[in-house]
């Protein structure tokens, strides 16, 4: 998979999560204080992509780019201790900067799952 659409995707992503962001912050802003909205956003960051990926298989940065997540031991199908795995791998901070040294990222390995185009 080349890294232009992986970061494509997480681009896309970011922006549909930035926009929730703002949306959940404007329909809480009268029960909830600005500071505490934190706690609310970034579980819900992950939130997104373990629902979206163990539903679909795909976020909505997926869909766009037409990639879909799958399993390398199963690529007719993806678990859901896969996506689970997945989603947990994201927690680790260097993640991110893995796609500079690796086609696959930290969460693609531990998880043993791989982006495949449609």
């Amino acid at each position: 998979m080349k890294k232009r659409i992986r970061f494509y995707n997480f681009l896309l992503d970011s922006i549909v999560f930035l926009i929730t962001v703002v949306l959940v912050s404007m329909l809480l802003k009268k029960h909830v204080e600005r500071e505490s909205l934190k706690y609310f956003m970034i579980p819900l960051y992950y939130v997104y992509y373990f629902v979206f990926e163990s539903i679909s298989g795909q976020t909505v940065g997926k869909m766009i780019t037409k990639t879909k997540v799958i399993s390398v031991n199963y690529p007719e199908r993806v678990g859901l201790s896969n996506i689970f795995w997945r989603t947990v791998s994201r927690l680790i901070p260097i993640d991110i900067f893995s796609y500079l040294f690796s086609n696959r990222g930290i969460h693609d390995v531990l998880s043993q799952t791989q982006l495949k185009k449609l």
